[in-house]
């Protein structure tokens, strides 16, 4: 009778032994997430994109990062691609009631809002974006292109390229420059390499 009592004692101590341990492993993990980071909701990321999309004369919405600081502190950036033809009140108003519109539906502040400016009403520089966008996205380690913009006058082009995270981005950047220093050789370029964080 004592040994199966002892026994009993015995398993039901390992037992809650386990549970204890389990239970301080997870809370480690979880603050040790909290404190390195962790990969946004895609749910959320895509939420707040299309709130920002919606808004007329927002081309497209890029480089969401979003900040858990504890219930209810979240925060965000983001850029927008926008017309070259609006003025600086035009942008103020827009990202003004941007940042309104996803707070009240989301309860994440936009602290940053970034813009990259889209060439509008210039066929030449339209078809120079199409072919170096064929061209970028040809390799599979690119996932997007975006922020393109043509300076005719000043002739030089910019973009950002979002990079898959098994390549290089000095390698990259070097490989597409090449390319596209080749093709129009003319140009100064400068390509920002980003990587996807958010979905």
């Amino acid at each position: 009778y004592l040994t199966a009592q002892i026994s009993l004692e015995a398993i039901v101590g390992a037992v809650i032994a386990v549970m204890i341990i389990k239970a301080g492993i997870e809370m480690m993990r979880d603050t040790v997430d909290e404190i390195l980071g962790v990969r946004a909701d895609p749910e959320e990321s895509r939420r707040i994109r299309d709130l920002v999309s919606q808004e007329p004369g927002v081309v497209g919405a890029y480089d969401l990062i979003l900040h858990n600081y504890g219930p209810d502190r979240n925060y965000a950036s983001v850029h927008l691609e926008l017309p070259d033809t609006l003025t600086v009140d035009d942008v103020d108003r827009l990202t003004r009631r941007i940042e309104r519109r996803v707070y009240a539906e989301t309860g994440v502040i936009l602290t940053a809002v970034g813009v990259y400016s889209y060439n509008t009403g210039d066929s030449e520089a339209a078809r120079i974006r199409n072919e170096i966008q064929k061209l970028v996205l040809s390799h599979d380690w690119v996932l997007q292109m975006h922020g393109f913009y043509a300076d005719l006058a000043e002739r030089s082009i910019r973009f950002d390229v979002v990079l898959s995270f098994d390549i290089d981005q000095k390698e990259a950047v070097r490989i597409l420059c090449s390319q596209i220093q080749t093709a129009y050789p003319d140009y100064t370029l400068l390509i920002v390499p980003d990587v996807d964080i958010s979905d």
